[in-house]
């Protein structure tokens, strides 16, 4: 299929530059992959294709089929005698004139003209002799000089603005389109794709009044340019595929991790302009996956470079959303699209150098900053390193001296430990020997006790009031509790308690003595 698709659209571009149009006005590029995909073999199976209808089939059916029959494999490849759709049969002479019903109509027949004419794609220059502007298209006739040839010409209004010359009567000019009969008045025109001023003398005179007509409008001026970016992720480039340009802006931007998307284009010739501002357009379509745009293109003479001086192209240019780098020709090769440019620079390898140069500032002052930061860390590293010997020379006295303390004080601690155990030892002593003179005290002050007990328990006993009480005698008690000790310490008519050795007695004084009377 890969293959397929890429010469599908090595044709376009050809079958495009023949016809003077844009590529896609050929076939879209969702017609080509849908070709690539199905590999139509016939007509009808090509008119399939979605963008493929009656009048492309007739204008490209055989040239498709036959790139597609060359992709497919020879055990594949079926080769079928089938008509086009309005396939116009051409009369081989006059024998070949039939029934009435092999006679085409006029229409058929001019179309079938047209279709063969299409491939007649040329490029032709002459003299403008009159010039009729409309609209959306643009009549002018050429001449030419030398026998008074003339030709009528035709070019929609879109591709004479993106053309970027302004004809007038008397102008040599080269053009480049197919014929075409136009069907409704039976008159063959050049339907022109591109026009371009013929002699480098009117390419510079051309080219001075488009630079004073856009300086005056301030597209070159130096306010309206940005900065490059420092460190771009993404770049769009616009270049040829198969030119040298893109070869040396490769080489020469190396491996930074910039991702570069290619949008290839033709950069030779007028015709170019299209290419270029389809893929200007893309870009900026999706302007924000970039961050910068670079177009560059070798050298060349000034026709090779018109491209690049349409104003169409420098509008667009100035017009971008994001920064450009015009990289195209050589320093003598000054081109109105680089001066438009955000940076125009000599060559694509100078391209390439600007955008690299500030990642190898970087890597320069990376290497630079790498070497300051070392020789500080060694210095600094020294320096500590001096401070560490210092400081463990001033640890270890201080140790040293710690040490000898130390010693001393476990030498003096020792004696003193000594000391206190003798004395722990003599304490003991001393203690052993009290205790057991407290104890021997203690049995002693318990057998005093004991017998002091004895005694006083005998005492008791001898004055216990019970043992007084058996003998016979009695306690009396007034009646408030006090003991009657004498006679005289009552009255008649106390109440008296007598307390015996059993019982007691509840007596009332009727009369007392003292202890003289009789």
């Amino acid at each position: 299929m890969a293959d397929t698709l890429s010469l599908l659209r090595m044709w376009r571009a050809k079958k495009a530059a023949r016809e003077g149009v844009e590529p896609f006005r050929v076939l879209t590029n969702a017609a080509l992959e849908g070709i690539a995909v199905r590999m139509p073999r016939t007509p009808d199976e090509l008119m399939e294709v979605k963008g493929i209808k009656d009048a492309k089939c007739r204008l490209y059916g055989k040239e498709i089929l036959e790139i597609v029959s060359r992709a497919v494999p020879a055990s594949q490849a079926v080769v079928a005698d089938v008509p086009f759709p309005d396939e116009v049969p051409f009369p081989d002479g006059p024998e070949s004139s039939g029934p009435e019903e092999d006679a085409v109509s006029v229409s058929r027949f001019l179309d079938g003209l047209n279709t063969e004419l299409s491939g007649m794609a040329a490029r032709i220059r002459g003299e403008v002799s009159s010039v009729d502007e409309r609209d959306r298209v643009v009549y002018f006739s050429l001449k030419d000089p030398e026998d008074g040839s003339m030709m009528n010409c035709l070019i929609f209004r879109f591709q004479y603005d993106v053309s970027g010359v302004r004809i007038k009567e008397g102008d040599e000019v080269i053009v480049e389109g197919v014929p075409e009969i136009w069907k409704p008045m039976g008159r063959l025109s050049l339907k022109v794709g591109l026009i371009e001023v013929a002699g480098e003398g009117a390419l510079k005179k051309a080219y001075d009044a488009l630079y004073r007509k856009l300086e005056a409008e301030g597209v070159f001026a130096e306010a309206r340019k940005r900065p490059l970016p420092q460190f771009p992720e993404r770049i769009a480039l616009i270049t040829s595929e198969q030119g040298a340009a893109i070869g040396d802006f490769l080489t020469n931007i190396g491996s930074l991790g910039i991702r570069i998307d290619l949008y290839p284009s033709s950069v030779e010739g007028k015709r170019a302009v299209f290419e270029v501002l389809d893929a200007i357009r893309r870009v900026r379509a999706r302007a924000d996956r970039y961050d910068l745009l670079v177009v560059v293109r070798g050298g060349g003479s000034i026709e090779s470079l018109q491209a690049f001086n349409t104003e169409s192209l420098v509008r667009e240019i100035a017009l971008c959303e994001m920064p450009v780098i015009a990289g195209i020709g050589h320093e003598k090769d000054i081109t109105l699209s680089a001066l438009a440019a955000d940076r125009m620079v000599s060559t694509p390898t100078a391209a390439a150098r600007t955008i690299r140069e500030p990642f190898e500032r970087a890597r320069q002052s990376l290497a630079h900053h790498e070497r300051i930061l070392l020789d500080s860390f060694g210095a600094t590293l020294s320096a500590a390193s001096d401070h560490v010997e210092e400081s463990v020379g001033t640890f270890l006295g201080f140790l040293e001296g710690v040490s000898i303390r130390f010693e001393r004080a476990r030498s003096a601690l020792s004696v003193r430990a000594g000391l206190v155990e003798f004395r722990i030892r003599e304490s003991r002593s001393r203690v052993d020997a009290m205790l057991r003179e407290i104890s021997n005290g203690w049995k002693d002050a318990g057998r005093d006790v004991r017998e002091r007990l004895v005694r006083a328990e005998s005492a008791l006993r001898q004055y216990d009031p019970n043992r007084v009480l058996a003998l016979g005698y009695g306690l009396v008690r007034l009646a408030n509790g006090a003991l009657l000790r004498k006679s005289t310490d009552t009255k008649v008519g106390d109440r008296l308690d007598i307390r015996l050795s059993e019982g007691r007695i509840v007596a009332e004084v009727r009369e007392f003595k003292a202890e003289n009377e009789k």
